[in-house]
């Protein structure tokens, strides 16, 4: 079932009505608006303004009618910022996934090499590109490399590069040695505006630059609004652009969203102290998990994933904390590290008091439950 709709939201707090009707106020360390720039008013505001000037939607593809300046100018603007020679901008990043491996497709590519648990997006774009999939063991570059030396045809390897279920990151310097004249494709949904200088995203973290080298990522986790993109060699970007179904016959993200991206990339760059706000509560989340004896890892993501006693323990601790007006949000999405377990995703607009007030709810979680 899912949960409860919420009334109202802001980077750090939901209201949701109970079953009574009555309305409660919870601090959440739910979701991925890692950079709390949805609720950001210069983006509302921005994006307030471009709804006047193109509506709410185009009603469109790109390649007939539905083309605005604000999807031209989010695509120089994100190509630019990453450093990648071009950008395609797509929906969502379900659909960036799918033009990218479409757009391979028509370029010859005939294998997708998966990580085990990479994201579910990546093996359906690999499966409706109708590439023969092999699958690598989690994080395992070796085993990639000796799948790669047994396919006689132009091959992918595919994987997120920073997990969406746990935060872990990809041996990315090591799987791109192994490539060749293959091609490596990364989803940086969880990366992109956490990892790098400013937020340039995994590649840049790892100081990585290929030419055979594809980025994917989402515009909703880090910048707050809608939309996914397709970065890479003009070669591969444009394969997507003049091939993929995903990209031409797909209304676009609305224009509006659009503008609200430019506006967060623009906050991102001329603001640091957002991100520096987001690496800290990082790390100070790393040290209050780590104080109750919960072993995280040791990267500078914003998801750690983790359980805690038995199942019926873990649905006692969410209720606890739920009691205390906290949601911590225990999970069964695919390919976490259990079948249920806790996703605690922390962003730049938390405070210490609020991660202190976590600690505190933990505690008496804790000390009730597992006594």
């Amino acid at each position: 079932m899912p949960n409860p709709p919420s009334q109202s939201a802001t980077a750090t707090h939901v209201t949701r009505n109970d079953s009574a009707g009555n309305s409660h106020t919870h601090l959440t360390f739910g979701g991925c608006n890692y950079l709390g720039l949805a609720h950001h008013p210069e983006v509302i505001a921005s994006t307030q303004s471009a709804l006047t000037t193109y509506g709410l939607s185009t009603s469109a593809s790109r390649q007939t009618t539905g083309n605005a300046q604000p999807h031209s100018d989010l695509e120089a603007a994100l190509s630019a910022f990453t450093g990648f020679a071009d950008a395609l901008l797509l929906p969502d990043g379900y659909t960036a996934n799918l033009a990218a491996l479409q757009g391979l497709a028509a370029l010859g590519i005939k294998n997708a090499v998966i990580d085990a648990r990479a994201h579910a997006s990546l093996k359906d774009a690999a499966h409706l590109a109708q590439m023969t999939i092999h699958t690598y063991e989690h994080l395992n570059p070796n085993h990639a490399h000796q799948i790669l030396q047994t396919l006689t045809e132009p091959s992918v390897i595919l994987t997120d590069a920073v997990f969406t279920t746990d935060g872990d990151l990809a041996p990315l310097t090591q799987l791109l040695n192994t490539i060749g004249h293959h091609i490596l494709l990364i989803d940086d949904c969880h990366g992109f505006t956490v990892l790098g200088h400013q937020g340039r995203g995994t590649a840049d973290h790892f100081n990585l630059l290929h030419p055979n080298l594809m980025m994917t990522t989402t515009l909703v986790k880090g910048l707050g609004c809608a939309g996914g993109v397709v970065l890479g060699s003009p070669q591969y970007v444009g394969a997507s652009r003049d091939h993929s179904t995903a990209y031409i016959c797909t209304t676009p993200a609305s224009p509006a969203l659009a503008a609200g991206a430019i506006t967060s990339l623009n906050i991102l760059q001329s603001q640091p102290n957002i991100h520096k706000q987001l690496l800290n509560n990082i790390n100070n989340t790393r040290t209050m998990l780590g104080n109750h004896n919960i072993k995280t890892h040791n990267h500078p993501t914003p998801i750690f994933a983790f359980t805690l006693g038995t199942e019926v323990d873990m649905l006692n601790i969410e209720q606890s904390l739920l009691a205390q007006n906290i949601i911590l949000p225990l999970m069964q999405y695919p390919n976490g590290p259990a079948p249920t377990y806790f996703r605690l995703s922390i962003n730049a607009s938390h405070t210490q008091a609020h991660i202190d007030q976590l600690n505190h709810a933990l505690t008496k979680a804790l000390d009730t439950q597992l006594a």
